[in-house]
């Protein structure tokens, strides 16, 4: 995967590319300002950096000046998830006080005056929220810091509005531009409601670098270190090269699923009966920009490379078993029970894969989470730290598997070992 990186590179640099403009009427001491605010993004346009299919993605971006403050005025979506995070000209976290990755997740955005935080306290979303970015940002609620400490004036920022599973149409935050008394509003892209409540997180990119000393002809998760493409600070992912199963073989990935938040709705966090907020399951292409399988089907759908949480069959004992085959096994595969269909690539059915699990939120009592395996950790480390929740993969004939289940396929299997 040595050309990976250069690739994914050249294709978010197009997608983010922005010419800022001083606003008509600001003077020169006014803010710098974008022609739009939050460029959609998503997998059926710009399939790049390994997105998950069931999110949302939009950017706003913006030059780096002193006295520069970004008020973002908007409303609590009804989603699983939603944040906000800036990022510096190299695509990765800005840094606020102490270090951390620059985030306000739903949880923490205090609401306006009268209205409530659906993430807090539960009842109806659509309350109202303020959040600035700012340079001083880490002294109060709401705040994001513009930059990092030392970053010049005139260098490219952005902001990451993501939205995980919403039920219906996600309003976007109005934008307005503050710069030594003046105010400038930034109105929305044309096709900001368009693809980009449409279509799913594109540009994410924080799915695995290039999978070091990976075998992908015997498929093995680990915690790889990320792009430094606007990474999610929510999210920890494990992942798996894999070669194409070879004919009427089948790909059996199997571990026990972390309990989670469900649905589409805004559920207060933390949750007592939850160890993550979301996670899922989601097949890649492995050469190339990190595309996501994303198959047309003959009805004129496309049948997505990811499976969410609420997507994929439990078992009474905690375990999930995907399977990951071609759109022509679907059926075979549907009917065994308890196995959860993951999609091959139609169009490359026998190129390399690359299979990513999510964990976004750990709850700090969930020793397992993907979040407490050390970035950089060999299948061998992220398994001792996973346990019961690494998951395991192992070819298995489509045949033996239907007629005697996933224990068949890895009866006898060497456990990994590095």
């Amino acid at each position: 995967m040595k050309f990976w990186k250069p690739l994914l590179l050249t294709a978010v640099l197009t997608l983010a590319s922005v010419t800022p403009a001083t606003a008509a009427g600001a003077g020169a001491s006014g803010p710098t300002t974008p022609d739009c605010a939050w460029h959609p993004l998503g997998y059926r346009t710009s399939n790049v950096a390994y997105p998950d299919t069931n999110s949302q993605y939009w950017l706003l971006h913006y030059t780096v000046q002193d006295g520069l403050s970004i008020a973002l005025d908007g409303r609590y979506p009804d989603a699983r998830y939603a944040s906000f995070a800036s990022y510096d000209a190299a695509h990765d976290s800005v840094t606020g006080p102490g270090g951390a990755p620059a985030v306000l997740t739903d949880h923490q955005i205090a609401p306006d005056r009268g209205s409530r935080n659906p993430y807090q306290y539960g009842g109806r979303a659509g309350g109202k929220f303020t959040v600035t970015v700012a340079e001083r940002a880490g002294r109060g609620s709401n705040a994001l810091p513009l930059s990092s400490a030392g970053t010049p004036q005139g260098a490219e920022g952005t902001v990451i509005y993501r939205v995980y599973l919403a039920d219906g149409t996600v309003r976007l935050p109005k934008v307005t531009f503050r710069r030594d008394g003046h105010r400038v509003s930034v109105p929305p892209c044309a096709d900001a409601q368009g693809s980009g409540a449409a279509t799913p997180d594109a540009t994410r990119a924080t799915g695995p670098a290039p999978l070091r000393d990976a075998d992908p002809a015997r498929p093995a998760f680990a915690r790889q270190a990320g792009s430094g493409l606007y990474p999610n600070p929510d999210n920890a992912y494990v992942s798996a090269g894999f070669d194409a199963p070879p004919a009427g073989d089948v790909l059996v990935v199997r571990g026990k699923a972390p309990a989670s938040t469900t649905g589409h709705r805004a559920r207060p966090w933390p949750d007592p009966a939850a160890q993550v907020r979301y996670w899922s399951m989601c097949d890649n292409l492995w050469w190339g920009p990190g595309e996501v399988v994303a198959n047309p089907l003959p009805d004129g759908t496309v049948d997505p490379g990811c499976r969410t949480d609420s997507d994929t069959h439990v078992a009474a004992d905690g375990t999930y078993t995907y399977v990951v085959g071609t759109e022509q096994q679907r059926a075979a595969i549907t009917r065994i029970p308890g196995a959860t269909f993951v999609p091959l690539s139609s169009a490359t059915p026998t190129d390399k894969h690359v299979l990513i699990l999510r964990n976004m939120l750990a709850a700090p009592g969930f020793a397992e989470a993907v979040q407490r395996v050390p970035t950089g950790s060999d299948a061998a480390r992220t398994e001792a730290v996973m346990g019961a929740y690494y998951p395991r993969a192992t070819y298995c004939s489509l045949s033996l598997l239907a007629a005697s289940g996933p224990e068949a396929c890895t009866a006898g299997r060497e456990d990994h070992k590095e």
